[in-house]
């Protein structure tokens, strides 16, 4: 849907998907492109210049390009993306990211050596926390459907901006009837500190 408001034409690039070990092609190409492994970037991958992508693979971490830099497509041909990265040390370098043969962790549980040519990158308009850990962005909207789940999370979160005037969150869960104002729980394992028992205290 936010691509589509991008101006400008939208290219299309399909991965090339196989099963390596699957010598009675049990596995058809046509099921294989429906699987979208965590760490693997999709089968269909919808670009347009200008638009924000992010890195999955550490490529070239010398040079910035490292697993969640988050960089705006400049141009691309059938077999290279061209990128200017955004931040972090590496900020405004060009780059060209090459299409690569991926395969997932072995603990996916795929019954088959999975493999993906395709470029290792993500159309990147919102990220995880765990993605966002290590970076600063000038310009902050964090959407909490639910309470964060692990230790530390929230802290993250809220620590990748430069100044409150520019971090916003939105709260989705229930609110305290007895207290005023917007809140969501901070969770803290106090046993990662002291060995006492879950703290788990409204902020």
């Amino acid at each position: 849907m936010l691509i589509a408001k991008f101006p400008g034409e939208s290219k299309i690039f399909i991965s090339f998907d196989s099963a390596e070990d699957d010598t009675n092609n049990y596995y058809q190409e046509e099921y294989l492109n429906t699987l979208t492994p965590n760490s693997l970037p999709p089968h269909r991958l919808v670009l347009k210049e200008n638009a924000p992508i992010m890195l999955l693979r550490n490529l070239d971490p010398s040079n910035g390009l490292c697993n969640g830099t988050r960089m705006i497509c400049r141009g691309f041909d059938n077999n290279v993306i061209h990128a200017e990265i955004t931040t972090g040390q590496s900020a405004k370098k060009h780059v060209f990211i090459p299409r690569i043969q991926l395969s997932p962790p072995e603990n996916e549980g795929y019954p088959f050596k999975f493999m993906r040519k395709q470029f290792h990158v993500r159309l990147c308009f919102a990220m995880t926390i765990n993605k966002v850990q290590g970076q600063t962005i000038p310009n902050i909207g964090l959407y909490l459907p639910q309470h964060v789940f692990s230790h530390g999370q929230l802290y993250v979160a809220l620590s990748r901006g430069i100044s409150m005037s520019t971090t916003k969150v939105l709260v989705m869960t229930e609110q305290p009837k007895w207290m005023e104002g917007t809140y969501t729980r901070n969770i803290v394992y106090k046993e990662v500190r002291t060995n006492n028992s879950i703290d788990d205290d409204p902020q």
